[in-house]
């Protein structure tokens, strides 16, 4: 039970660590009008379990509506920009420490009121270990120079990779909703 309440804290405190990064050029983004797709760049080994269809469907969709609603329309035969994508998934260590403590116990005092108390004393443990680490960037391309005039990206841990095919449309609209358009 420790072992599921730590692990879900866990993944709730990596999960509030993703920031958008953005980078925009000195280009005027209000002359951009429609939008095309670019082909999709993944760079996990083409593993299905990151790159497939669904996936690819569910992020085009995502832009689409998100594009959309910034006042912009999809043309593939003469857009203004180019939407591109990619994923890259690569495998890294990080260092981790637990505090000391012994316990847990529940609460104290007549009825137990205080809750959940850690202990004081006892050693730490500190640990290695490897995570894959996940980072998705949408590039949009001006159609007629090919050059970039914005980039948003965002890094998380890929924790599982059956879940990509859902969070990657959230993640890109993270994005999207820094896209001043």
């Amino acid at each position: 039970m420790k072992k599921i309440i730590f692990a879900t804290a866990l993944a709730i405190a990596f999960a509030g660590c993703t920031t958008v990064k953005v980078n925009q050029s000195s280009a005027n983004l209000a002359k951009y009008t429609s939008y095309a797709f670019m082909d999709p760049d993944v760079k996990a080994g083409k593993n299905p379990l990151y790159y497939n269809d669904i996936a690819t469907q569910n992020v085009e969709a995502v832009v689409d509506n998100a594009l959309l609603n910034k006042g912009l329309r999809k043309d593939e035969s003469d857009p203004d920009m180019l939407i591109g994508y990619h994923f890259f998934v690569e495998q890294k260590t990080r260092t981790v420490t637990d505090p000391p403590m012994y316990g847990p116990y529940m609460g104290w005092g007549r009825w137990g009121w205080r809750g959940w108390a850690p202990g004081y004393w006892g050693w730490g443990r500190t640990r290695t270990e490897t995570y894959q680490d996940g980072t998705l960037v949408v590039d949009i391309v001006d159609a007629r120079s090919k050059k970039l005039v914005w980039r948003g990206s965002i890094e998380n841990a890929v924790t599982s990779p059956s879940n990509i095919t859902d969070r990657l449309p959230k993640e890109v609209d993270k994005i999207l909703e820094k896209y001043p358009g």
